[in-house]
């Protein structure tokens, strides 16, 4: 019984400070219809945040004209910085770095969220005795980043107040 009480009694102040399982986001009940316009030529990111959006019940139209509010997907690109170098000087360790410039406003025109920038970072070590390996490895840190950045600009969606 004392279990019981002491397992009510944690439950209540871990929600009562804010906890939220990773990846799960509260989206705002105003962003019901959304149309991604992607003004850059990559579309994974695109089709990842209609995946992400969809699960959390927002109707994604692919008819700007249908939707209620637009984002706008205006740049996303990945950079590659040498990390690190061999005694050979043949680089080592990459730090891969993938920016998205993106806005949110209503399709009358009004601007919910002002253009605005994430910046993405992981590190990929390179062995040379393994070259399609690191290619391998460099393709899923790359997708993960795409998959971080849908979710960063989900939170960044939920924390928005329509006026």
């Amino acid at each position: 019984m004392r279990y019981n009480y002491l397992t009510c009694l944690l439950l209540l102040l871990l929600t009562g400070c804010g906890f939220h399982l990773r990846g799960m986001v509260d989206m705002p009940p105003w962003l019901d219809r959304v149309a991604i316009i992607n003004q850059s030529e990559h579309r994974e990111l695109e089709q990842l945040l209609a995946e992400q959006l969809q699960a959390y019940h927002v109707d994604v139209s692919s008819d700007p004209a249908s939707a209620h509010y637009w984002l706008f997907l205006q740049n996303d690109s990945f950079q590659q910085q040498i990390a690190s170098v061999s005694s050979s000087t043949t680089p080592r360790q990459y730090q891969l770095i993938y920016t998205v410039q993106f806005k949110l406003q209503q399709a009358k025109g009004k601007e919910i969220i002002p253009s605005g920038q994430l910046v993405i970072t992981r590190q990929l070590t390179v062995n040379s005795d393994r070259i399609l390996g690191s290619d391998e490895e460099e393709a899923i840190i790359k997708r993960e980043m795409r998959r971080d950045a849908a979710l960063q600009m989900l939170y960044r969606l939920s924390r928005y107040q329509a006026s």
